[in-house]
């Protein structure tokens, strides 16, 4: 590394990272640009340096790319939870495409550009998208606040509106603080230890105008029933309001089970023919437009039919596994989340479907023991945490060789990863990027494989 904390530098950006940062080289040292366009030339400061590569922050934009635009947040800079606002949309779209090739060709041996991957899906208004906000509570000079940590930092950034919240979950947002505010609740942070606030997460279907609100909290206090019992008053689409003990060894916002205060212990939706039901603690997909169209394309590259014996790994509250059990004989639905296995048995119970059957449990160790019982799929669907696929799983699939695998990946390092462990056996049909999160450097998709 030629490079030290300090140095001013020209850059010409080559490529997009998979942060959305730009990537330059100097004297062939590897130099990431937050806010850097491919093509573009900038005049930076390092940052920081490693053996390995160097951080550089823009001090000016020598020659500009013709895909920057203005971005609308006015807390885009501040905030970082978006990392490519200030990027044409229909670009964003070509760079996350070009982040899944990246990762194919530096983990595996295929040949990339052979290989089907299609142009990513994305959406037709790219904010507004998600029905869920997980957003920290901070005491600030003015009272109570909502907000984001800058990534990497410790610097709270007051959010009074994001733009790729649903309008009814800024609305909610706005309105809980409000009345946090006249029951003089306090964030749980370093001006207050006395307060027991951590975090607010809610979430809105817009089918049936309904929310959920959960307060993540150091310990329960009588006001916060208060609070609950205003906001039902007060806001018609709340159907329920819980709160949750947060559990400070876990990096979950939600690590133990949800008490309700008010309302009922689920909220309810539609999706395709199904009403389904979903608890506060439930995993379900942030995007609903996008999770129709992946699942649309999913069912029409599939070959299934009344004899199919299908696995779905990490299940959630089950939709993928309904939307399957219309074609297959019997799906088997695994989750390690109690609380989105029971809804997805109730999910399974309201819709009249009885050939599923869901197991709580840890994918690694449930899969193989259906197979021991002599369960072999014809298919498995799997839509895995950032980590990917753990050794265990790549060699159950292995043993239990299904005709067919449908991979739903949100990380394409760890996807092509696991795909160079199973190129040996499946040969991949398709691979289609989904834009889940417009805006963020976050790359979803859908990869279709077939036994050889």
């Amino acid at each position: 590394m030629n490079l030290v904390v300090g140095d001013k530098i020209k850059l010409d950006i080559r490529k997009q990272g998979i942060n959305g940062e730009g990537i330059g080289y100097h004297n062939r040292a590897l130099v990431f640009v937050p806010g850097a366009i491919l093509k573009e030339r900038v005049y930076c400061e390092v940052i920081f340096v490693t053996k390995s590569y160097a951080v550089a922050n823009i001090l000016e934009i020598m020659r500009k790319s013709t895909k920057r635009v203005t971005p609308p947040c006015k807390y885009y800079e501040e905030c970082g939870g978006c990392q490519m606002q200030h990027i044409d949309y229909v670009e964003q779209l070509k760079i996350k495409q070009s982040i899944l090739k990246q990762a194919l060709k530096k983990y595996t041996n295929l040949n990339v550009d052979t290989l089907p991957i299609h142009k990513t899906l994305g959406m037709k208004y790219a904010y507004k998208y998600r029905n869920k906000s997980q957003m920290p509570f901070r005491n600030t000079n003015f009272g109570l606040a909502l907000g984001f940590y800058k990534p990497d930092s410790n610097n709270f950034v007051y959010v009074e509106e994001c733009i790729v919240h649903h309008n009814q979950v800024n609305l909610i947002n706005k309105e809980t603080l409000r009345l946090l505010r006249k029951h003089k609740m306090k964030a749980n942070d370093k001006l207050n230890r006395e307060g027991n606030l951590l975090y607010l997460v809610t979430r809105f279907f817009e089918r049936t105008n309904s929310a959920s609100v959960t307060f993540i909290v150091t310990e329960y206090q009588d006001s916060l029933k208060d609070v609950a019992l205003d906001m039902m008053k007060e806001l018609p689409m709340v159907k329920s309001v819980s709160y949750s003990i947060h559990d400070p060894k876990s990096n979950l916002v939600i690590s133990n089970k949800a008490t309700i205060l008010t309302g009922s212990g689920w909220i309810e939706d539609y999706f395709k023919d199904f009403k389904i039901k979903v608890s506060p603690e439930a995993f379900h997909q942030l995007n609903t437009i996008q999770m129709e169209a992946m699942y649309d394309y999913v069912l029409e590259n599939l070959k299934l039919n009344h004899k199919s014996i299908v696995f779905d790994l990490y299940s959630g509250i089950g939709i993928t596994s309904l939307l399957f059990a219309l074609k297959a004989q019997k799906v088997y639905g695994i989750d390690y989340s109690k609380a989105s296995i029971k809804d997805a048995y109730e999910n399974a119970r309201i819709n009249d479907v009885k050939n599923v059957e869901f197991i709580t449990g840890h994918v690694e160790s449930e899969m193989p023991k259906l197979i021991s019982n002599g369960i072999y799929p014809d298919l498995v669907v799997m839509d895995p945490p950032r980590k990917g696929l753990d050794k265990t799983v790549i060699q159950a699939l292995a043993d239990a060789k299904p005709k067919q695998i449908v991979y739903i990946s949100c990380n394409p390092s760890t996807l092509a990863k696991n795909l160079s462990e199973l190129e040996h056996l499946y040969k991949i049909d398709s691979i289609k990027p989904i834009d889940m999160f417009p805006n963020t450097a976050s790359v979803e998709s859908v990869t279709l494989m077939s036994l050889k």
